[in-house]
């Protein structure tokens, strides 16, 4: 981009862009020299330097006549456009936030919503575990949560929610969990799991089912269906209570 487009980018007029252009390629010099230069009329060159002066991109020299100095582009633009920056970062962080609250607000009823990616899945998560009000069934793969889902779950508990969670025994994932007993879920485990499971559920208040599709390439490539019908999340509940019945306490 030209310094041009720069300067009318962070609200210069044509004259102002003139004037400071001129004055960094003379380095130094008078008004008078300044509007010659730049083609301008004189009165107009005093009022812009003055103007910029005031905004710190050009120092006033003492002396008869007064002359005026451009100061370094990396002391002037750059703080400007690095804040712009800045502020474009925090709307585009606002503008996600609000359509993520309008789209968990607005979640329909009795329908199938599918939902992709780790980061969406993850606050569908966090909404639904705050909002749930008597039972959590999970059957999960006993993957890592970060810190914030793992407080959702234990601030439900602490609402009283019931929370069972099962899944296949795998040693290496022992710490998690334990981490799920720790919080205060009942736990339980299957064991002789030929491998992990590429589809888990959970039921949540007998009204919600999820239904979690993973590939094995990452967290990235997981599939979401959340269904609100009692109808289809009592048909999981049955079938969760069935796993149970057949699975081991963790020890």
């Amino acid at each position: 981009m030209e310094l041009e487009e720069v300067l009318k980018e962070i609200g210069f007029t044509e004259y102002k862009v003139k004037v400071y252009k001129t004055l960094l390629s003379l380095i130094t010099a008078t008004p008078r020299e300044i509007a010659k230069e730049a083609n301008v009329p004189v009165t107009r060159a005093y009022g812009v330097l003055e103007e910029l002066a005031k905004e710190g991109f050009v120092v006033v020299l003492p002396g008869k006549p007064v002359r005026y100095r451009a100061l370094p582009l990396s002391s002037t633009i750059l703080p400007i456009l690095e804040t712009k920056i800045k502020k474009i970062k925090e709307l585009e962080e606002k503008v996600k936030k609000v359509e993520e609250q309008i789209t968990l607000s607005t979640l329909p009823k009795k329908e199938i919503l599918f939902f992709q990616g780790w980061d969406t899945i993850r606050k569908i998560f966090l909404k639904d575990t705050t909002d749930s009000k008597s039972e959590i069934l999970l059957f999960v793969r006993f993957g890592q949560m970060d810190t914030e889902m793992w407080e959702k779950l234990e601030n439900a508990i602490k609402k009283h929610v019931s929370i069972k969670v099962l899944g296949p025994y795998i040693k290496e994932r022992e710490t998690t969990m334990f981490r799920y007993k720790n919080i205060g879920c009942k736990v339980k485990v299957i064991k002789n799991f030929p491998t992990f499971p590429l589809v888990t559920f959970s039921v949540r208040d007998e009204r919600l089912v999820y239904i979690e599709f993973f590939s094995e390439t990452g967290k990235e490539e997981r599939f979401l269906a959340r269904i609100e019908d009692e109808t289809t999340a009592k048909v999981f509940k049955q079938i969760f209570e069935k796993l149970w019945e057949s699975a081991k306490n963790l020890k």
